[in-house]
């Protein structure tokens, strides 16, 4: 489960890089708040240190500068100065319940914390201690104390903070993703059956119950699809076998009485060139009928194969040998050359014999000026493939074309339309090469003639 894997690593990725990027942006917004919370309005420390710094005295008489002033009326804030004595001995819109003289135990209380809950804050004058105090419940104090070396290790603290949290983030990525490869693992095995045209059956449940359910109706569409094709498949076979054999009857007796007419002494020459035409012309048609019904029957599969080990370079010598028997034309000539006698395949001999037979004449019919056929059986570079090789020196064809020599007349795969002949001979030939686990390659280019390259497995 491959694709399975690499879901989990990308999703444990993204999860890792989407926490470290969440801490990162907390970090920062955490920082940024905390600021902000800090040195919002005016820092009391700083109106503390404005009013003390603004409180001048002369003799017994005590003056606040504007600026101060309007810094505690902006902050609500009151102030006063308690002498070395513990004396209030100036004050500013203090509050009334407040004493005006403190002991030195009271005032090292409230210059770090509250007095009678107003926040205050302490700084040093010349007479003795400013005191500036803000309404209740507005401010909030808080003493955190430190150890040094605790603050030294502060970096090295917050370094395994993130490593922790990115530790953390991968465990529950992993977990989180390994549930989810869970739930997808038979909705990938799903798939992978469609695309290998099997029936298939994924259970819906969770949060992928619908793209289960969708790949369930999938599978049973194309089950019933591939049913209905096999079916007109089938039906077409039977079609075209039980037309060939209806034909079969009465094409004998036309060949058969042709036959008669064309050797019979009594008929007259004219009507006996006329009987041979008609038996040559039903020969022909016999064999149409003869390659169309084979070739249907190797489309779909269902010309029996009867299998055996053949020597091709024998296979060969039988066929060309034949060819040179049967008033083979002058202007051909077809050579043999066996490279090697050890070229055995497993395959049905009269399948055989029926393709090469058909690539020789293929080859002759195509050049009716003549030409020269090259036979050759070898072994492939590999050494693990029977070839058997025929080329001619004829007028060849182009390039372009030679996929469609390979399709069946009048399919829609076909770039150009069938000009003469039937068109079964090398769809025929194909058939046969791919009913053995084979292959037919052509070559060819006009006026350089043609070579098709039949490729076996080799025998075991």
């Amino acid at each position: 489960m491959d694709g399975a894997a690499r879901i989990l690593r990308r999703y444990t990725g993204a999860s890792i890089l989407i926490a470290v990027f969440l801490l990162i942006v907390n970090y920062i917004i955490l920082g940024t708040f905390v600021f902000k919370g800090i040195n919002e309005g005016s820092p009391p420390i700083y109106v503390t240190q404005t009013v003390a710094e603004g409180l001048h005295v002369n003799g017994s008489h005590y003056t606040l500068e504007p600026n101060a002033r309007e810094w505690l009326q902006k902050s609500q804030a009151w102030a006063m100065l308690i002498a070395n004595d513990g004396k209030v001995v100036w004050d500013y819109a203090i509050p009334d319940q407040l004493p005006r003289a403190f002991s030195l135990a009271e005032v090292a209380q409230f210059s770090r914390n509250y007095l009678q809950d107003y926040p205050v804050f302490v700084w040093e004058h010349e007479v003795g201690l400013v005191v500036v105090g803000y309404p209740k419940d507005s401010l909030a104090k808080y003493q955190i104390h430190f150890p040094i070396s605790w603050i030294s290790d502060l970096p090295y603290r917050l370094l395994a903070l993130l490593f922790g949290n990115i530790l953390l983030a991968a465990l529950l990525s992993l977990f989180i993703g390994s549930r989810l490869i869970r739930s997808i693992r038979p909705l990938i095995r799903g798939i992978h059956a469609l695309s290998e045209d099997q029936h298939t059956h994924v259970e819906a449940k969770g949060v992928f119950s619908g793209i289960a359910r969708s790949i369930n109706h999938a599978s049973a569409l194309l089950q019933e699809k591939n049913a209905l094709l096999k079916a007109r498949d089938e039906a077409r076979s039977n079609w075209i076998a039980g037309i060939s054999h209806d034909i079969r009857t009465p094409l004998s007796m036309v060949l058969g009485y042709a036959s008669e007419l064309e050797e019979s002494d009594v008929v007259p020459y004219e009507q006996q060139q006329k009987a041979s035409i008609i038996r040559k012309q039903g020969e022909k048609l016999r064999s149409l009928v003869s390659d169309l019904n084979l070739v249907s029957m190797l489309e779909y599969e269902m010309q029996p194969i009867h299998p055996k080990p053949i020597r091709l370079s024998t296979l060969a010598r039988q066929i060309v040998t034949d060819f040179l028997n049967n008033d083979l034309a002058e202007t051909v000539t077809i050579e043999l050359d066996v490279t090697t006698e050890q070229c055995f395949v497993m395959g049905d001999e009269k399948l055989l014999v029926r393709a090469i037979t058909n690539l020789i004449q293929n080859s002759i019919v195509h050049n009716p000026s003549g030409c020269r056929i090259h036979v050759q059986t070898t072994l492939s570079p590999s050494q693990r493939n029977a070839l058997l090789i025929i080329t001619d020196n004829g007028k060849g064809i182009e390039q372009s074309m030679l996929p469609d020599l390979v399709e069946l007349p009048y399919s829609s795969k076909r770039k150009s339309p069938l000009h003469n002949g039937h068109g079964l001979g090398l769809p025929m030939v194909a058939r046969i090469a791919a009913a053995h686990h084979g292959h037919l390659l052509l070559t060819s280019d006009t006026g350089k003639g043609m070579t098709a390259e039949l490729c076996f497995p080799l025998s075991s």
